[in-house]
């Protein structure tokens, strides 16, 4: 018969207390992992509103070019508003609704042109939160 030594392997107490630890930092680990992966998807969302409304601003941009030989109404600008009721849907089928707001009336008198209008374009997700706004000013050369 040979003697046990003390090395011969974990008794049942040692691996339940390592089993104990190893549950105890996997609880204080859980919470940040799952507020990290909330945050991610919330900066995804963030991004793709951004990129919509820069999409919705860039369409009007090009129809009121800086230094246009073409006339760029102030009308025409006016025109280019869509309320949140027509709301324009985001075609990459996020859910995602862009409004174009013109703040500013037109001027009534010629001599005060050119001049700039302030756009907004606001990007909402499908239960109305507001998720992204992007001011802007357009620039104008006649009535």
């Amino acid at each position: 018969m040979s003697a046990r030594s003390s090395d011969d392997g974990f008794s049942l107490v040692e691996v339940v207390i390592a089993m104990f630890v190893l549950m105890v930092l996997a609880l204080a680990v859980l919470p940040l992992m799952i507020g990290a992966t909330r945050l991610s998807v919330d900066n995804k969302d963030l991004a793709a509103a951004n990129a919509f409304a820069s999409s919705q601003l860039a369409a009007i941009r090009e129809d009121f070019p800086i230094g246009a030989t073409a006339t760029t109404s102030c009308a025409a600008l006016q025109t280019r508003k869509v309320p949140l009721a027509s709301a324009v849907s985001d075609p990459a089928g996020t859910g995602m609704a862009a409004t174009v707001d013109v703040l500013d009336a037109c001027p009534t008198s010629t001599t005060e042109y050119p001049t700039s209008i302030r756009v907004t374009v606001t990007v909402r997700d499908s239960s109305s939160d507001v998720l992204v706004t992007l001011p802007t000013r357009i620039r104008v050369s006649a009535s």
